[in-house]
């Protein structure tokens, strides 16, 4: 997928977390919410892209089980349930991301998994055979998993680019009244 090599990629390599202790403050800061942003647009992809690899799924699983490929109106009517019990929340201890991508990068996360998969197929779902939707799975599952591993690498910054603000602020290197000057 484009977006993770010309947008996440980038932020990845270029925040570097070596020689943190010497770099300002504001610079620290602003990598710190270049990782949150884009962080908030992975997050956001992901969650689509769970949605979607969930109903294909129980589409799948559906068939299995015996239900007809054409008849799908159980597997309408189990809808919610499947889109509820989606993933598992986020970890303990850490906190919600409140951010949200601007509609202009929402429009382009959408556009880049509708080009993957699009929405349109999960309308016709019945006419599809099982391998292709099976094929459909297999791309949402590796775009998931980049994604997820693009996430875990984020949080790695952030989370120690936090812990040199923090230390600042301990050591009396950083005052709140800097912060609000």
């Amino acid at each position: 997928m484009s977006w993770l090599d010309d947008v996440v990629q980038p932020v990845l390599a270029d925040v570097a977390l070596t020689d943190l202790e010497g770099r300002p403050l504001a610079e620290i800061r602003a990598m710190r919410a270049r990782c949150q942003s884009v962080e908030a647009s992975v997050s956001f992809l992901r969650r689509l892209v769970q949605g979607r690899l969930d109903v294909l799924h129980a589409v799948l699983d559906h068939r299995e089980d015996g239900g007809a490929g054409a008849d799908l109106a159980s597997l309408v009517e189990e809808l919610p349930a499947i889109l509820a019990a989606g993933p598992p929340r986020p970890q303990a201890g850490r906190q919600a991301v409140l951010v949200e991508p601007s509609e202009e990068e929402q429009d382009r996360l959408v556009a880049e998994l509708d080009a993957m998969v699009p929405a349109a197929t999960l309308a016709v779902l019945a006419e599809r055979s099982d391998e292709e939707l099976a094929a459909d799975a297999a791309r949402l599952g590796d775009l998931e998993a980049a994604l997820s591993s693009a996430r875990r690498a984020l949080h790695e910054r952030i989370d120690r680019l936090e812990q040199e603000i923090v230390s600042r602020y301990k050591s009396g290197e950083a005052t709140v009244d800097e912060l609000l000057a």
